[in-house]
């Protein structure tokens, strides 16, 4: 009898500082009023305790506002401690800060913004990156496209169903696909069906800040359909502070530790297999995936979830909207 498949897990980390007087401090760093971190050496210490090599994906067109230095050690700082170092671009710190998605801006200007994100990468880390993601999921057709020509082997920028990626028509739910008969696969941010009616529908991503009953419903779902090849274990650099808040002052936020750190045990119970960048290259793409999103829209659960989720995004966009 073959041996069952453990189901593989990829932590990636967006890297960034996108508001506050000191960006790079307090929300890449995450380091608070009593000069305590709990940001990306905080992630990477936890990640190293428990076996997990990240990919952390660093918004290189930050050099424009925060300066080269201060992303050059961002970069360094990650790749000294054995992590990963992926491409994120948010084009609005490079270009036009009114432009906040990749798919507002043309073919030329995106391999412009691209193409000197990844220079900036070569010259800090001496290689090339193999993985990119776009701000805010914004890639379009000709985000791939660029992609492809500058050589990257793997972009995880699609969300399928999201309003802001605009890879169209989408190629994939959750398995791991090639364009064409180039070198660069997807691999998708993992998307479930959370919410169903006959008027509307919501898909949510899996993060690891959801609330760990809601967290482990997702992922009881994932197993049993076996239809995700790579799940995609989301956090933000900034993930344990209050920021919203206080860009300028953030609090460590024992709540949204709590959170995270019962879902990661959560797939430590499960047995899952936590890959790393290296190990995407020996994964077997399917050219034609028909296995639709994991749905867990039904019953009492997913109306109780979405009521809550749909109140913090709420909240969370009345004290600070970004």
């Amino acid at each position: 009898m073959a041996e069952l498949q453990k189901q593989k897990v990829l932590v990636s980390v967006d890297t960034e500082g996108p508001d506050g007087a000191l960006p790079v401090e307090r929300m890449i760093y995450s380091r608070t009023a009593d000069g305590k971190e709990y940001g990306i050496n905080f992630l990477m210490d936890y990640f190293d305790k428990e076996g997990v090599r990240a990919l952390f994906f660093v918004d290189i067109p930050e050099i424009v506002d925060h300066g080269e230095d201060k992303i050059t050690k961002v970069m360094l700082d990650i790749a000294s401690r054995g992590h990963d170092v992926g491409v994120h671009v948010h084009p609005d710190h490079m270009s036009d800060i009114n432009r906040r998605y990749l798919w507002q801006y043309s073919y030329d200007e995106q391999y412009e913004i691209i193409a000197r994100s990844t220079e900036f990468y070569e010259k800090v880390l001496k290689k090339s990156p193999l993985s990119f993601r776009a701000g805010r999921y914004g890639a379009n057709n000709d985000t791939i496209e660029v992609l492809k020509k500058l050589g990257y082997l793997y972009d995880m920028s699609h969300f399928y169903a999201s309003r802001y990626c605009l890879i169209d028509p989408p190629v994939t739910w959750n398995r791991v696909v090639r364009y064409g008969n180039s070198q660069l696969k997807e691999v998708p941010v993992t998307t479930l069906r959370s919410f169903s009616t006959p008027f509307y529908q919501r898909n949510d991503q899996i993060d690891s800040g959801l609330i760990p009953g809601e967290f482990r419903r997702y992922m009881k779902e994932i197993m049993k359909t076996g239809s995700v090849d790579v799940v995609s274990m989301f956090f933000h650099s900034f993930q344990f502070i209050d920021w919203r808040v206080n860009p300028d002052n953030p609090k460590f936020s024992k709540g949204k530790y709590n959170r995270v750190i019962a879902n990661m045990k959560h797939l430590k119970e499960l047995g899952v297999d936590f890959i790393a960048e290296k190990d995407l290259a020996g994964l077997v793409e399917n050219s034609d995936d028909k296995l639709g999103p994991v749905d867990v829209s039904k019953g009492l659960s997913a109306y109780y979830y979405f009521v809550i989720r749909a109140a913090g995004v709420l909240k969370s966009k009345l004290i600070r909207n970004i």
